[in-house]
């Protein structure tokens, strides 16, 4: 990664899995093309594990957008593991970025998080917000290698992640259907190179519209990433609560509380 002063190329790539969000993927690739002046170059992959070929997801997209543009094709279905695997694999660069089908990027959101690499983090998280309701989620102000900190703090927008190749490793994202993201940050952070970092500002809007809407299905799947992590019966009692309450406390009664504000 280039730093003050010293010569050399920001390459950057962004893997964005995608299945049937046809009529916003054109979005998400316009919001990273509106970031490209922070790096010298850019690749966005679209990790196709749906339906779709290749020439209905070029239709969708802008002339600029396109330019940027590799459409890889899994071998799947694969999940958005999977579909993300194929991305990594085929990412070039020093810099890799992760944003879902459905969500966009703000304006700013790379040269804030560039700026963040060259001070030395290796991850850069930002804040959030959801589609139509406003509601802001704010990253973790620090991580730790404690074995339940990713899992209690949360706040890592998938959508917002952006890692050096250098902490990527040959690491990969593991099969699981949900929850997948957030047990490959939970292993991150048990590298030598990890180094975290974040910005409070909403750099990335949220779409819930892509959320299954089986909040049990999620759950039984984050406790599923728990037992595979090696987390005791007591600690994931504390963890599931947690997540229980920061769900329904982000969900349902923050976006209610602004509602009545209005």
């Amino acid at each position: 990664m280039r730093r003050t002063g010293e010569e050399g190329l920001v390459r950057l790539s962004v893997v964005i899995p995608f299945y049937r969000e046809i009529d916003l993927v054109s979005r998400a690739v316009e919001s990273v093309a509106q970031n490209a002046e922070a790096v010298d170059e850019l690749r966005i992959l679209i990790c196709n594990d749906g339906p779709f070929s290749e020439s209905d997801v070029r239709a969708r997209l802008s002339e600029r957008g396109g330019e940027y543009t590799t459409i890889v094709k899994n071998a799947g279905p694969l999940g958005p593991g999977g579909a993300r695997n194929a991305g990594l694999d085929l990412a070039q660069g020093e810099l890799i970025a992760f944003l879902d089908a459905d969500d966009y990027w703000l304006p700013g959101k790379l040269a804030a998080q560039i700026a963040k690499v060259r001070a030395g983090a290796t991850f850069v998280a930002t804040a959030y917000k959801f589609e139509k309701s406003e509601v802001i989620i704010q990253p973790p102000r620090s991580i730790s290698e404690e074995p339940l900190d990713v899992f209690l703090k949360r706040g890592l927008g998938t959508s917002t992640i952006l890692i050096t190749r250098e902490l990527l490793g040959s690491r990969r994202f593991r099969d699981i259907r949900f929850s997948q993201d957030i047990d490959f940050w939970h292993r991150l952070t048990k590298s030598p190179d990890f180094t975290y970092s974040s910005i409070n500002t909403p750099t990335a809007v949220y779409s819930t519209g892509g959320s299954t809407k089986n909040k049990w299905v999620q759950l039984r799947y984050f406790n599923k990433v728990l037992c595979m992590n090696d987390i005791s019966f007591p600690q994931r009692c504390r963890v599931l609560s947690s997540y229980v309450f920061a769900g329904i406390l982000n969900h349902y009664i923050r976006p209610m509380l602004r509602s009545a504000r209005k």
